[in-house]
């Protein structure tokens, strides 16, 4: 399941981003490229901050952990882009906005409980 896991974070980072380009006036603004090894780590990195209690977190938890994990990749890639809009915060709301979307995510698609995380049905 874990693998399952990582595809889907990273396919609903890729999708996120690719769209919030459009629709929030200051993301930045790069190519698929980027925006597929952006996903990548945003995917592994959620993935691995989620596993670190062990399976103990509750489905809330994970949540918060994977938000936490998606905003972080998503602030330390948009601190090597050049600032080119006019509002200070659009680059750390946008970081926030491809967070929630992965903390949702990780909501939807964790294990729900100790036993499920360890593989007992």
């Amino acid at each position: 399941m874990s693998w399952v896991r990582i595809v889907i974070e990273y396919v609903v980072a890729f999708l996120a981003m690719w769209v919030f380009q459009g629709l929030m006036p200051g993301f930045p603004k790069f190519g698929l490229s980027h925006i597929a090894v952006v996903s990548a780590a945003v995917a592994l990195v959620a993935y691995a901050l989620t596993e670190m209690p062990g399976g103990y977190a509750s489905a809330y938890g994970r949540a918060v952990l994977a938000w936490i994990a998606g905003t972080s990749v998503m602030s330390m890639y948009f601190t090597i882009l050049p600032r080119y809009t006019g509002h200070p915060f659009a680059y750390f709301e946008s970081a926030l906005a491809i967070g929630v979307i992965i903390g949702l995510t990780e909501l939807v698609v964790a294990p729900k409980g100790a036993r499920e995380a360890h593989g007992q049905h």
